[in-house]
């Protein structure tokens, strides 16, 4: 999977920015994978970027538990990778993936969900995904 210009071009008003975005959807519509990229300052790495969103999901993800995280690199691009679990409103608990890396002044997520009752299932092929992920330039990823 390749993290870079969509295709899309848009014209911003001025001021604003694009986060892209790509969703890849297993057969059966019980797996999936989201990946996107947003302009960050110049503050932050991949771990502040990781901690960052760790932090956002302890606040809004009921019943949050971190299974297990790591390290990741990603054709030269470190990445911080997480595990864990959450129930969502509707009451199903969901396992997630997440992937974060920051390259060249923008921010990487790649999210994979499932329901906790098939992560066996989608487990391999979540971690398979992550593993071909390539951030491209971002060079014609800024409005024009």
């Amino acid at each position: 999977m390749r993290i870079s210009n969509t295709g899309i071009q848009p014209v911003c008003p001025e001021g604003w920015y694009h986060k892209t975005s790509v969703t890849l959807l297993a057969p059966d519509g019980l797996g999936n994978v989201i990946a996107s990229s947003e302009p960050l300052d110049g503050s932050f790495d991949t771990e502040r970027y990781a901690m960052v969103q760790l932090e956002l999901l302890r606040d809004q993800f009921p019943q949050f538990s971190e299974h297990a995280n790591g390290r990741l690199d990603l054709g030269g691009t470190p990445a911080i990778w997480r595990k864990f679990s959450w129930t969502p409103p509707d009451g199903l608990p969901v396992t997630q993936l997440q992937l974060y890396a920051v390259a060249d002044g923008r921010g990487y997520t790649a999210t994979a969900t499932t329901p906790t009752s098939n992560w066996e299932r989608y487990e391999e092929v979540f971690h398979n995904a992550f593993r071909s992920i390539v951030i491209g330039a971002a060079a014609n990823e800024r409005c024009e």
